[in-house]
């Protein structure tokens, strides 16, 4: 059957975001005067949920403070992205120019409100999408938001693309077929398809 839509994770898939939401999540901490986030921590919570994503930002504080301290530091990081945006990976746009011609283009993400837009603001590549789903947003796990971006466009052979074993197993929670980014976050996952860089 042949492919009819392609459904894309955000970070490490389309730009790297770790440095400016770093310095988000530190004008955050410094605020309340606690023990500041490290760029490898941020970078470590590429991908996953707000759940495991709080506890590893904050692990001095209760998950309930963890999680309000969490959704301001990502709507700071939010605001900072969509002003200055993060490091695009060279080729997106023309890849997308590309593949929209043939397929429809999606982005399901773990993300919480603002962040999958931050980056449609920043790029000016909002044109080129039928669909963007926030999992963070709508409080379900990345497998049921990709099943819902595939029901709501009533397309019956789609693939998901991103560069974690979070992504490979949310595709394979949707029940589809997964590819894997080898230029993102885990460079060596094991997966049967890959590409080497968004191009």
């Amino acid at each position: 059957m042949k492919i009819d839509a392609i459904y894309f994770d955000l970070d490490g898939t389309f730009w790297e975001t770790t440095h400016v939401t770093y310095l988000a999540t530190k004008e955050i901490t410094d605020k309340y005067g606690i023990p500041e986030v490290t760029e490898e921590t941020v970078a470590r919570c590429m991908g996953t949920t707000k759940d495991e994503c709080a506890d590893l930002y904050f692990p001095n504080e209760t998950h309930e403070k963890a999680l309000e301290l969490l959704e301001e530091s990502l709507e700071q990081a939010s605001r900072k992205l969509a002003i200055q945006g993060g490091e695009v990976y060279e080729g997106l746009e023309e890849t997308l120019q590309e593949l929209s011609q043939n397929y429809r283009i999606g982005i399901v993400s773990n993300c919480l409100e603002g962040y999958i837009e931050a980056f449609m603001i920043s790029s000016g590549l909002g044109k080129y999408f039928n669909d963007i789903v926030a999992a963070g947003k709508k409080g379900i796990l990345k497998s049921d938001a990709i099943k819902l971006a595939i029901e709501r466009d009533g397309v019956k052979n789609p693939i998901y693309v991103g560069d974690t074993h979070k992504d490979k197993e949310a595709a394979k929670g949707a029940g589809i077929e997964f590819i894997h980014a080898r230029y993102g976050f885990e460079p060596n996952l094991e997966n049967k398809y890959h590409i080497a860089t968004i191009k």
